[in-house]
């Protein structure tokens, strides 16, 4: 995650919160930190930022298509 700090993490670590907990999805801290990386990674990649719009749309396409449970 290039270019990214430590506000950016925390912000995208809450908007990932509330897509899982939107679609019932309870994870422990780590596995959230680790999908919340691997979103801002894709994001990155793609030639996204890491602003909420773009965070929570990469949040909700990587959860419904199940994405996440690589790391459970």
């Amino acid at each position: 995650m290039i270019f990214a700090d430590q506000k950016d993490i925390f912000r995208c670590t809450e908007i990932v919160r509330d897509e899982l907990t939107k679609k019932d999805i309870k994870v422990d801290k780590d596995v959230l930190n680790k999908i919340t990386v691997d979103i801002m990674t894709i994001s990155y990649s793609k030639g996204g930022d890491y602003s909420n719009e773009i965070i929570r749309s990469f949040a909700e396409t990587y959860i419904e298509e199940g994405f996440y449970k690589k790391f459970l």
